[in-house]
């Protein structure tokens, strides 16, 4: 078998073994819900079962498919994150916040929205953004009422505000295109993904607003004006505030080319986990929490399994999932379902890994050859890409959902969240695929 692989492979055998790892996700799952097993360590035992027995692949090798990126993302955002939870200041916001909108609680949902989307814009690079979403969501929406599935889907926002050209999306949308035979027209499809996209994300949001019943958020009667900040919220309130200052400032003035090589070189150093980091440091010099808490409340767990069924989803990427699959749909699927397909395929490889930046770049180069074979509209096929790839980045195995999840601090709500994000993922994929289709009809 494993010779059969090294010497080009036989298709069937290599989707035999794509097949073997979605059973082994499916399989981890099952464990987790039967026995409590953590699905990341049974997910990681099927990795090297699979990668090395059936791929012919060594130890280090799977190894090295460990989604270490994702991991220490998580893990600085805990950390740093975890003093203001820690301390009380978290609660002490969202006791304010929650009393500024007593009379109408689910105006919290449209106005994280707003601020998704305006980062996004500005050029706030989607793990951050989301990062500063999730914090809010958790510290501030899920507290006053708003279901942690709707502040799921207002992660998109972030997500779509940075599809300006601009933006930190939109950037490698745009260079992206150029780079596979449309260099002349990638500014226009850029900005058409970019319209498309907040519109059908505004939509998503909203569905997801009514499903679980955001508008029944009620008017909090009787409660009480909660205590003014105590010198330790303020410090900490002061430091979040720096860390997000520089997580932002420096990569927008590098997006507008202001301030040449030095803040070239600053916003290189300001990713949002080297300054959560320092500002763990910081925050441990300055005694805003007991720095053992602190640590002790990074949800462990959840990091072990998102990097466990990243890893085994990796080792199905070597099988070749991606070279089957596309060409399956070049082969099979009609020129109008062409789009739904391309939906499909870049949301299920976004559901583990990283969105726009890993996934776009991945799938784009199959657009020209569907075009020349199928006469589909290439903007349409782009499009439906990063609307798959876009839409199933709050998956709870993806950069941006793990993200989300690892700012909760509540085990009651932890397990519903991989079940919970997951269908929030396919609603938005659901809509997508329809739309995707409907304007494959017009155009």
């Amino acid at each position: 078998l494993q010779e059969t692989l090294k010497t080009g492979g036989n298709i069937m055998v290599n989707g035999s073994i794509v097949l073997l790892c979605l059973f082994g996700v499916a399989l981890a799952i099952f464990l987790n819900y039967k026995w409590n097993l953590n699905m990341g360590i049974s997910a990681l035992v099927f990795s090297f079962i699979i990668g090395v027995l059936f791929l012919g692949m060594r130890v280090k090798e799977v190894i090295a498919l460990f989604p270490t990126s994702v991991f220490f993302q998580v893990m600085s955002l805990s950390l740093f994150f975890g003093y203001g939870v820690i301390n009380g200041t978290m609660d002490a916001i969202a006791k304010k916040l929650l009393y500024a909108t007593r009379k109408k609680p689910y105006m919290i949902v449209f106005a994280l929205m707003a601020v998704g989307f305006v980062l996004g814009i500005l050029g706030c690079v989607p793990p951050a953004a989301g990062a500063i979403l999730a914090v809010m969501s958790f510290s501030i929406a899920v507290p006053s009422g708003v279901n942690p599935l709707i502040c799921a889907s207002i992660g998109f926002s972030a997500n779509a505000g940075s599809f300006v050209r601009w933006g930190a999306s939109g950037a490698i949308i745009d260079a992206t295109i150029a780079a596979n035979e449309y260099e002349t027209v990638s500014a226009s499809y850029t900005w058409s993904i970019f319209a498309i996209s907040v519109l059908i994300t505004i939509l998503v949001i909203m569905m997801c607003f009514f499903i679980w019943k955001g508008y029944k958020i009620t008017e909090i009667v009787g409660m009480e004006k909660p205590k003014d900040f105590s010198p330790e919220h303020r410090k900490t309130l002061l430091l979040i505030g720096l860390v997000v200052f520089f997580a932002v400032v420096p990569g927008i003035f590098k997006t507008w080319k202001i301030g040449g090589s030095f803040v070239k070189s600053l916003a290189g150093f300001c990713d949002i986990q080297v300054l959560c980091l320092i500002g763990f440091i910081i925050a441990k010099f300055m005694n805003l929490a007991d720095q053992r808490k602190v640590i002790g409340a990074v949800p462990w767990n959840t990091l072990i399994l998102l990097a466990g069924i990243s890893t085994l989803m990796s080792v199905a990427v070597q099988a070749g999932a991606v070279e089957i699959i596309s060409g399956w749909l070049a082969g099979n699927v009609p020129t109008l379902l062409l789009p739904c397909f391309m939906c499909l395929l870049g949301g299920f490889l976004s559901a583990f890994s990283g969105g726009i930046t890993t996934v776009f770049p991945m799938v784009a180069p199959i657009v020209p050859a569907l075009v020349k074979a199928s006469g589909a509209n290439p903007m349409l096929l782009f499009l439906a890409t990063v609307l798959g790839a876009h839409f199933t980045s709050m998956s709870p195995f993806s950069t941006g959902g793990s993200v989300f999840m690892g700012m909760n601090r509540d085990e009651s709500i932890a397990k519903k969240l991989v079940t919970g994000q997951l269908v929030v993922c396919l609603v938005a994929i659901a809509i997508s695929c329809m739309l995707a289709t409907i304007l494959a009809l017009v155009m």
